[in-house]
């Protein structure tokens, strides 16, 4: 996925990287309770955000492996910029307690007088037979938080 932002390579890692946007965007996501640390490791600016959600629109095949809520633990490690501004994330994640898994790479660059912002996440779900019915599902589910998240930063940055 991927949105495009009127602002600087900067100004859009700065909305990313902040932690009052990142408990925002869990309240938009309707997250039952949530935790967010924004730290530095060396040269690398690491996000970390855990988010309680209630268990819905689950399908009875992958209920009990997620009871009533789940707790989505994800994690961003954003490296230092390149020449032309632009920055790379490791991205990894959870749900807590469960097989399922995501795992990639996020971006931030300069296109035109546009920055965009996108990512790139592999999703697991080790299960044997009907892992690869749910990753779908789950596929979904994160597409959906991180539309919300995108037009969250689109009023974070007035653009």
């Amino acid at each position: 996925m991927s949105a495009s932002y009127d602002a600087t390579p900067e100004e859009v890692f700065a909305i990313v990287t902040d932690t009052a946007f990142r408990e925002q965007a869990c309240e938009k996501t309707k997250a039952l309770s949530y935790d967010v640390k924004v730290s530095t490791s060396g040269a690398d600016t690491v996000v970390r955000v855990s988010r309680r959600m209630e268990a819905v629109d689950i399908p009875d095949m992958a209920k009990k492996f997620v009871g009533d809520t789940l707790t989505l633990v994800q994690t961003e490690t954003w490296h230092a910029p390149a020449a032309d501004g632009s920055r790379t994330a490791d991205v990894a994640g959870e749900i807590s307690n469960t097989p399922v898994t995501l795992k990639g790479t996020a971006r931030i660059a300069a296109d035109g007088a546009q920055t965009v912002q996108a990512i790139d996440l592999e999703v697991k779900v080790a299960v044997p037979l009907i892992g690869k019915k749910m990753e779908p599902m789950v596929v979904d589910a994160i597409r959906s938080g991180l539309q919300k998240e995108y037009d969250l930063g689109h009023e974070w940055s007035g653009k």
